[in-house]
């Protein structure tokens, strides 16, 4: 036997010996995931308009892309409005149309007082997009989504030029001062006044819209009530929403809103009341809590919904790195004195 061959031939004897498998051994791994049929994921969008910031929206909805929801919701918002020109309020949707269409999933949308501003906006709107309130099912789930300018509220002109200038005292003190006890207070105080200035209606023909269909689909998993205005923060809310909430008491539901520009999070009924930040509109200090640029990813399995908010810096694409300071510089003698620690 040639010498060079004889550590193969040891090694194989004992191989056997022992009956160690060369090649033979099975290293898959079964994985054991729970697949549902009736679990979907969708995603809620805050307001594009109300002061955009231009290409914002865009971009997430590219990074909603990425994500490969079922659909997506939104709260309203979505021209910038406040106009009595019709042509100039067609060319708005006109543009929002062609971003949307980026989009690879549908796009469900409620109309915010930027939308349908006035009547004109208002007929505009239903010619271009049908009723301003409406309601879908999807995998059992009841999706309702409601007009809280039904009809449009009127506008104190000379308390929306005194909040104006509220609004810049705030993000000055902001600004020089940040976080102050004194600047949350006041926050809150421009807030629930900005809040009472818009107001927020529901009509009789959409309360017996909205309270038909929740008697005809009053077995579904979960209902998700949709509108622009949190009319549920109002001092006096709309009566009609009073008596929709009277309905909704006896089932399982969560209610999104968008409007304020400020994400907040409360419980009525012992329920979720979830109002957006912004995809696009515009925005106070960013020292204040719950501004930012954001979604909302929705999980609705057998359970209920489970709802992760997801900020749009947070998501990136894939080829998108960088350090967790969100800086693109780099700097050398940091990483070094890090790596030394």
């Amino acid at each position: 036997m040639n010498r060079k061959s004889l550590p193969f031939v040891l090694f194989l004897f004992v191989s056997l010996s022992i009956n160690l498998p060369l090649y033979s051994e099975n290293l898959e791994v079964k994985i054991d995931a729970v697949e549902n049929p009736d679990n979907f994921h969708f995603v809620v969008m805050g307001d594009r308009t109300g002061g955009e910031q231009k290409g914002v929206f865009e971009q997430m909805i590219s990074k909603v892309n990425l994500m490969c929801p079922a659909f997506v919701v939104n709260v309203g918002d979505n021209i910038a409005g406040y106009t009595t020109d019709p042509n100039n309020v067609n060319n708005q949707w006109d543009e929002f149309d062609s971003l949307v269409k980026k989009l690879n999933v549908p796009y469900l949308k409620v109309s915010g007082n930027h939308d349908i501003t006035n009547e004109m906006m208002a007929d505009i709107y239903q010619k271009r997009f049908g009723k301003t309130y409406y309601y879908s099912i999807y995998k059992n789930v009841l999706f309702l989504f409601l007009n809280s300018d039904d009809p449009s509220a009127s506008i104190d002109q000379k308390l929306k030029k005194e909040l104006e200038e509220e609004k810049k005292k705030l993000k000055e003190m902001a600004k020089t001062q940040g976080v102050t006890p004194a600047g949350l207070m006041m926050l809150k105080e421009y807030e629930e006044k900005n809040r009472e200035m818009h107001g927020g209606t529901i009509a009789d023909a959409q309360f017996e819209f909205a309270s038909k269909v929740l008697a005809d689909h009053n077995n579904v998993r979960w209902t998700f009530v949709i509108m622009h205005k949190p009319l549920w923060k109002l001092s006096s809310p709309p009566a009609n929403w009073t008596k929709i909430e009277n309905i909704l008491k006896d089932r399982p539901y969560t209610v999104f809103a968008g409007h304020e520009h400020i994400n907040s999070y409360s419980q009525n009924n012992s329920r979720d009341y979830i109002v957006t930040a912004t995809c696009g509109g515009s925005q106070g200090p960013a020292s204040i809590p719950g501004i930012y640029h954001h979604i909302y990813w929705i999980t609705m399995d057998s359970t209920g919904p489970t709802i992760a908010n997801l900020l749009a810096d947070g998501i990136l694409e894939k080829t998108d790195i960088r350090p967790k300071n969100g800086s693109d510089t780099i700097d050398v003698k940091k990483i070094v004195e890090e790596f030394s620690k």
